[in-house]
């Protein structure tokens, strides 16, 4: 075997190496988008949430003020 060929040899299997860290890099990108969808959800809903509270304490502190008067 020609040490061209041997060189090409070791070439393709670099870039096979980084097709396949490429793969793994774009499957955890994708992984992490979700992740990160999910929590910005979960985060809103919980915004949401605290404002319901809010609104639910302010009336009650209403409620107790104009049973004071």
């Amino acid at each position: 075997m020609s040490s061209s060929i041997k060189e090409f040899d070791k070439l393709e299997e670099k870039i096979n190496r980084l097709i396949a860290g490429m793969r793994a890099l774009r499957d955890e990108n994708q992984k992490l988008k979700k992740e990160l969808q999910e929590i910005k959800h979960d985060s809103s809903q919980r915004e949401g949430e605290k404002g319901e509270i809010r609104k639910k304490i302010a009336s009650l502190i209403d409620l107790v003020d104009s049973l004071g008067e």
